[in-house]
């Protein structure tokens, strides 16, 4: 039988606070007031602790027992252990209008808190600041476990879903037992019942946003069969991030390279060049007024507004292309057992400063650029759709992207790019479109890097991607320099008509993008008339590191083989 597990997702539902008794809103504001004090109380403890209260492998865990011994006393003990009377932090004196679970729950969302800081801080070239150091006016919501709420349903009533949660701030002090209840209403969307219906609420968090919007966010619990092996011919998906064509994948098997596509989004780039504009002019108005004297509080109000807006546009375009990437795989894992390989632009942003000699837009591009949340987020559907995304055999993974760009598919050899969109192979001729050289290189590390696809026997890339992993003796071949200049109105592809060899195919589709747009429809051939227009910007090749350190890299994963 198949092994069951589970994936989490959040639910962000509004509160209608309009329609909340004045009482019931001034319980929620005391609550999580009283929650958020408690949070910090814990934080600051495990922080002049911190070296008695690490526990693990990595010391990346807080002990949760040792942190009660400094915090909680405890007079019901279980056979073998000792009462304790007295702690020196006693936070059930310290903090009387509160319940015993919900100081352990306080608790609980503290020690996730400082555990993700330790994770962050371990990282190489991160610097996360401490929980402690969050500014004091920031509310910081506790994680309530589903024995303490419930969804009510109401059909008769104007607010149909209600949140129903104990009021227990003067539990202690009157020594009640049946507690007052909150009735919360919520404003529940058709979405956001389809979101709770496909598993178990497992927790919420009650919390208020930069406008002081109140939200619940529901913490839903799937329950997935994990794949089996179907029988189905195993393939590789490369997935290359782009900026002018959001993502370019190509489909890798053992006997060819299948198909290409491009995901492109036209219209993100046109709403978030007006927002800048719109941002551009109210600071250099802003500066103006600063410069001169005049009150510029106005002028700093709408550049507050604007803050998100730009933002919101980027997560709302990156979820729609996430969506029609996820949709686009579940179609191709009918036909064959799939794998995902998707390239990991590490350090992308440390080359993108000033002194690298590419300019102002090239650094703006860079940094507005959220590859990391399109990754995370496709590994977060997939591991929805059931896929194994962690372990050595995970058939999802990011890696190296160091010269996928550059160096040839077919023959291994370093290339060049002349344009934008176009690549060149001057060992073996081979030409085509930057991005799909890219997606079948980064397809073709991970079938190094993938142990139980190497007893796989195909044809031409599957086999010598295979003879590479075993024998990394292979080095890239130094290719003499060629002329720079580009012919004038002319197409630097072939004119013949692409045709099917034996490592590659002309199924291919093509769709032509800006920089963002929806789409990605199927389009005629390998001639990808992208190619053909001149793009001034430089993309992430343009930024690439020193050939000695990008040839260490690529040598270090397999790199390219050569046929």
């Amino acid at each position: 039988m198949a092994r069951s597990k589970g994936v989490i997702i959040s639910v962000k539902v509004p509160i209608k606070w309009e329609v909340m008794t004045e009482r019931t809103r001034q319980r929620l504001r005391q609550t999580v007031g009283r929650d958020t004090r408690v949070i910090r109380a814990f934080l600051g403890i495990i922080e002049q602790h911190e070296d008695e209260l690490l526990t693990g492998k990595n010391r990346q865990r807080i002990s949760d027992g040792k942190l009660d011994q400094h915090t909680m006393t405890a007079l019901r003990m279980n056979p073998g252990y000792e009462q304790r009377t007295n702690v020196p932090h006693d936070f059930k004196v310290r903090f009387p209008r509160i319940s015993q679970n919900e100081l352990i729950e306080c608790r609980q969302t503290a020690v996730a808190l400082y555990e993700s800081y330790l994770k962050l801080n371990a990282k190489n070239g991160v610097r996360a600041s401490r929980p402690t150091s969050i500014n004091a006016t920031r509310r910081i919501p506790r994680w309530v476990f589903s024995r303490r709420f419930s969804l009510i349903e109401k059909k008769t009533s104007v607010t149909r879903w209600w949140l129903d949660i104990r009021d227990a701030l003067d539990s202690v002090r009157e020594g009640r037992i049946h507690h007052d209840r909150l009735s919360i209403p919520l404003k529940v969307s058709p979405f956001h019942l389809n979101q709770i219906r496909r598993g178990e609420v497992k927790a919420l968090q009650i919390f208020t946003d930069r406008n002081r919007k109140w939200w619940v966010s529901l913490a839903v619990r799937i329950d997935i069969d994990e794949l089996q092996e179907n029988g189905l011919p195993a393939a590789i998906l490369g997935v290359d991030l782009g900026v002018e064509k959001a993502v370019c994948s190509t489909l890798l098997t053992p006997e060819k390279v299948r198909e290409t596509r491009y995901f492109v989004q036209k219209e993100k780039v046109k709403i978030i060049k007006k927002y800048d504009c719109i941002v551009a002019d109210l600071q250099r108005n802003m500066h103006t007024r600063q410069n001169e004297g005049l009150p510029n509080d106005r002028v700093a109000e709408k550049l507050r507004r604007l803050r998100s807006k730009r933002e919101n546009v980027s997560r709302e375009y990156d979820r729609v292309l996430v969506r029609q990437l996820l949709d686009y795989i579940s179609e191709l894992s009918k036909k064959y057992t799939l794998y995902v390989a998707i390239g990991r632009l590490k350090n992308i942003r440390v080359r993108a400063k000033r002194g690298n000699y590419q300019g102002r837009r090239f650094r703006g591009m860079i940094h507005s650029w959220a590859f990391a949340r399109i990754t995370d987020s496709l590994k977060h559907g997939l591991a929805q759709l059931g896929w194994n995304v962690d372990g050595k055999d995970a058939r999802f993974r990011d890696v190296p992207e160091a010269w996928t760009s550059i160096m040839c598919w077919k023959c291994g050899s370093k290339g060049t790019r002349p344009k934008q969109n176009y690549f060149h192979c001057p060992s073996c001729g081979h030409k085509t479109n930057a991005d799909r050289n890219g997606s079948i290189n980064i397809a073709a590390r991970l079938l190094t890097l993938t142990k139980s696809l190497h007893s796989v026997r195909g044809l031409g890339k599957w086999d010598s991607a295979i003879v590479k992993a075993k024998s990394r003796s292979s080095r890239l071949k130094a290719q003499p320099r060629i002329s720079k200049r580009l012919s004038r109105g002319k197409s630097l592809l072939s004119k013949q008509e692409p045709t099917s060899g034996s490592g590659e195919s002309a199924a291919v589709h093509y769709v032509q993008s800006d920089l963002v747009s929806i789409s990605d429809g199927a389009g005629k051939g390998d001639n990808d008339p992208a190619v053909e227009k001149t793009v001034e910007t430089l993309t992430v090749a343009g930024s690439d590191e020193s050939a000695q350190r990008q040839e260490k890299e690529a040598r270090s994963v397999g790199g390219i083989p050569s046929q």
